[in-house]
């Protein structure tokens, strides 16, 4: 339906429903979500202006607009709601949401710390009782040396006059007197000069002061996001130097918020306790720091690596090949940086639970099939689940996988081609017994380089290896290989493939190889024999022998 412009009678018949209902109801009934970014004001109340204006089309027009039909920007409600006279806000950010949004420039050396310093230098002040507006001098003398240790900057001195003037910007800083100063002929920050004549005063604004004052768990929270984002792993003496170790004694992780195992019954709960993004499978929360959500009803196949507590999680984007953009961008940063995100799991028919957190300890490149149903390139992020943020806490495992895979891409898209698995897309030109022989060598070759390797990690005993799987598929020809299937169910999977799983015969987990002379394609019914049904050894026995009959008969 193409949106019509909505009348003021239509809009306060809409406003009417909302206060009958209430916000959740009114949201539920129409299939709204709460509003992100603009809000309504009428009469001192505020409202969802996108789901009033979606309504209020029904009051005109005899139908609702769906969510999906219109703008709740400036493209059309904004604009609809504004001409019949109403008022129509941006919400003001809230002090979790403005450190969150806080993000430095970039220098030759790495990211311009200079703003988080001084934001995680106001708050340990603030936190220690100390005024709330101190002088520039006084700021500049005591912030200079953490610039210098912590941000690397040569001259800590001249450096302070940045952060001091730019976190105005952020609506996190206010500075007294601020029209008598001179600025740089860039406007990005006051003169040296004009600085030391005035020496104004400069501190958190009113609120954000009261707020770290009277809530010690806000003044947590904002300073451990810092250093999760900025100074991690923790540096050594960090918390003396800016006056945090009494408020993050113990552990400095313990005051980042959501907790874990909180469980949200969507992605906008998730948002409305936590700010942030709302739709995205990668985006950050309201602090600024990476989540990655994997919903078993979604358009990915993300998943635990069989035999490890490892995820496998699929990159960013639904169609076409991916690329380092957007989330996968994010991911990328955080994999250099060794840095830990936050990882969500929703079940089927279940609730969203922060599962844990995690460090990306490997990242892929395979083929998939996107949302369009046609092959592409992916990436799979391997993602190994750790305690907490802080490194202390870390498995060993973890990092024999950061030491090995942290600048590695494993791109898997060279050794096996979309036709080896999907008959639709396979080349006619090559036989089922050149593709075979193409992919074992390939598969042999994989394995021989991974059993050289001195110390394996988790990711490369147990990511399969594509290649191995395609080549058992091929040599299938689409058919359940036990010699004892009672019958191969005739039906097809969504994608049009075989109703297959290629199973190894001797488990991966205890030493057995990721070659196809060690691996069988079976039906449902067969494999479920072959781990559950109380004659599986002696099936194994001769799932054995024919994986290695079958092998050695499509190499001759």
């Amino acid at each position: 339906m193409a949106p019509s412009e909505i009348t003021r009678a239509g809009i306060l018949q809409a406003i009417a429903e909302h206060d009958q209902l209430g916000p959740e109801a009114f949201r539920g009934t129409y299939g709204y979500r709460a509003a992100a970014t603009y809000v309504l004001v009428h009469e001192d109340r505020q409202y969802d202006s996108k789901a009033i204006a979606g309504v209020a089309h029904k009051f005109d027009f005899g139908t609702a607009l769906k969510p999906s039909e219109f703008s709740g920007g400036l493209k059309h409600a904004v604009t609809w709601l504004r001409r019949e006279g109403f008022t129509v806000v941006e919400p003001p950010r809230s002090f979790r949401r403005r450190v969150g949004d806080v993000r430095p420039g970039r220098s030759k050396s790495g990211a311009a710390l200079h703003r988080p310093v001084l934001l995680l230098w106001a708050i340990g002040q603030a936190a220690a009782g100390a005024p709330r507006m101190r002088s520039w001098s006084t700021v500049r003398d005591a912030v200079a040396p953490l610039l210098e240790k912590y941000a690397q900057v040569e001259d800590g001195v001249d450096a302070a006059r940045y952060p001091f003037w730019a976190l105005v910007r952020d609506g996190l800083w206010n500075v007294e007197h601020g029209q008598q100063l001179t600025l740089t002929s860039m406007g990005r920050r006051p003169t040296a000069e004009s600085l030391n004549r005035t020496d104004p005063g400069g501190g958190l604004p009113e609120e954000d002061y009261a707020l770290l004052r009277s809530h010690p768990d806000a003044a947590a929270e904002a300073a451990a996001g810092l250093i999760l984002r900025y100074f991690h792993p923790l540096p050594k003496g960090l918390l003396e130097d800016f006056g945090l170790h009494g408020l993050l004694a113990g552990r400095w992780a313990d005051g980042l918020r959501p907790l874990l195992g909180e469980t949200f019954k969507d992605r906008d709960a998730i948002w409305r306790a936590y700010g942030g993004q709302k739709m995205a499978g990668i985006g950050c929360l309201g602090d600024g720091i990476l989540s990655v959500f994997a919903d078993e009803k979604g358009p990915y196949a993300d998943g635990r690596i069989p035999d490890t507590n490892w995820i496998a999680y699929v990159g960013d984007g639904l169609t076409g090949d991916q690329k380092i953009i957007d989330g996968n961008e994010a991911m990328a940063t955080y994999q250099a940086d060794c840095r830990p995100l936050r990882y969500w799991h929703k079940p089927h028919q279940g609730q969203f639970n922060f599962e844990t957190w995690a460090v990306i300890v490997q990242r892929r490149r395979r083929w998939g099939v996107g949302s369009d149903g046609n092959w592409r390139r992916e990436f799979l992020w391997v993602l190994a689940p750790v305690p907490s943020p802080e490194r202390d806490t870390w498995p060993p495992e973890v990092f024999d996988a950061l030491d090995i895979g942290k600048d590695v891409l494993h791109d898997d898209t060279d050794d096996y081609r979309p036709g080896d698995v999907d008959p639709e897309a396979r080349d006619t030109s090559e036989s089922d017994e050149d593709a075979y022989k193409r992919l074992a060598a390939k598969a042999e070759a994989n394995a021989k380089r991974r059993g050289l390797l001195k110390k394996p990690t988790l990711a490369d005993r147990y990511v399969r290896d594509p290649s191995a799987r395609a080549a058992v598929i091929r040599r299938s020809t689409g058919n359940c290989e036990s010699p004892e299937c009672a019958g191969h169910p005739k039906e097809r999977t969504t994608a049009g493939l075989p109703i297959l799983q290629v199973d190894h015969v001797h488990d991966l987990a205890k030493g057995g190889p990721d070659a196809p002379w060690n691996m069988i394609a079976l039906c449902p019914n067969c494999h479920a024999l072959k781990t559950y049904g109380e004659n599986k050894e002696k099936l194994r026995r001769v799932l054995s022998v024919t994986a290695k009959r079958l092998h050695n008969e499509a190499l001759r």
